[in-house]
């Protein structure tokens, strides 16, 4: 979606259509707003290229979501619970769920990349990277370093996405691409802003996965919509059933079957999230996925997506 405004009330409401409920006021002339914006929705992520033209006051009453800016030129000021963190290409901001008020200042010359980020997706990524459940919220850093380290590669891997907002033929509208860079994107913000978890996720990452595991994993992400059983995965892994059970137990702390189920609903909402009424139905989606339980399917999409497969459509 391209959207481009001089009307604070008109985009207002796509910000809160796509974002937030905000309020905007804008210090000084008024016929310099220029709001300007380009999105796309992929995975639990819903990223932005904003841009301003006029130096703006800022207030979010309640965020339910995670929420990374990153931005690409001049800076903005954000103060939530009596912390001001100023944003820059330097410096990224970083918003937990139910944090309490927002009240932000932005400079007219500031372009940022915001994303939103579903807390079930990721927790979710979270959790299957350590493989153990955590605690939510995350109590994620309020700012991190964008010139070094993990930072500086996330911000790289988040102006690919914003490069590629305009270009509907490009790798990111493919679901096989597109899904390896958002679980790319939370894994960035979880390597690159301090958290409880971020040490323990440090250590967890320097071995390497066994051979078979890997070789299952690569099998299920070839096609995930591939019907196949964990006797099949054993029998290209070239090891029994238990061993590829435990494994997965060990390295990826989730079974197999699990691993699949969740790579398909993935697949599923990238899908859902590209196409509209008339192009698709939840249960074709769901059934080319794997899902012949149409119930089953809507709960456990709601549960990690926060919105059910329909309305996922309807957007």
């Amino acid at each position: 979606m391209t959207f481009a405004s001089r009307s604070i009330d008109e985009s207002s409401e796509v910000v809160k259509d796509l974002f937030y409920a905000v309020a905007m006021d804008v210090r000084g002339p008024a016929e310099r707003f220029a709001f300007g914006l380009d999105v796309v929705r992929f995975g639990p992520l819903t990223v932005a290229d904003l841009r301003f033209g006029a130096d703006l006051g800022v207030a979010i009453d309640r965020m339910a979501t995670y929420h990374m800016d990153l931005p690409l030129s001049g800076y903005a000021v954000t103060r939530q619970r009596g912390t001001e963190i100023v944003g820059s290409p330097d410096h990224a901001i970083v918003y937990r769920p139910d944090a309490g008020r927002i009240d932000a200042r932005v400079r007219a010359d500031c372009r940022l990349l915001s994303t939103k980020i579903e807390p079930a997706g990721l927790e979710a990524e979270l959790e299957s990277l350590l493989g153990h459940p955590v605690r939510a919220p995350l109590r994620l850093a309020r700012t991190f370093d964008l010139t070094s380290g993990p930072g500086r590669s996330l911000a790289r891997l988040v102006r690919l996405v914003g490069a590629e907002l305009h270009d509907d033929g490009g790798l990111l509208a493919h679901p096989l691409v597109a899904g390896r860079i958002w679980h790319g994107i939370l894994t960035g913000l979880l390597l690159a802003a301090d958290h409880p978890y971020r040490d323990e996720l440090i250590d967890e990452a320097a071995p390497s996965r066994p051979r078979h595991v890997k070789r299952a994993i690569d099998v299920m992400e070839a096609d995930p919509a591939l019907p196949v059983t964990i006797h099949d995965l054993a029998r290209v892994s070239g090891v029994g059933v238990r061993a590829l059970q435990e494994g997965f137990r060990r390295n990826v702390g989730v079974s197999p079957m699990t691993y699949l189920r969740r790579l398909r609903l993935a697949r599923a909402h990238e899908e859902l999230s590209a196409a509209s009424r008339g192009q698709a139905t939840v249960a074709s989606v769901a059934s080319r996925w794997g899902f012949v339980h149409l119930g089953r399917f809507a709960a456990a999409y709601r549960r990690t997506y926060g919105i059910s497969p329909a309305e996922t459509l309807d957007r």
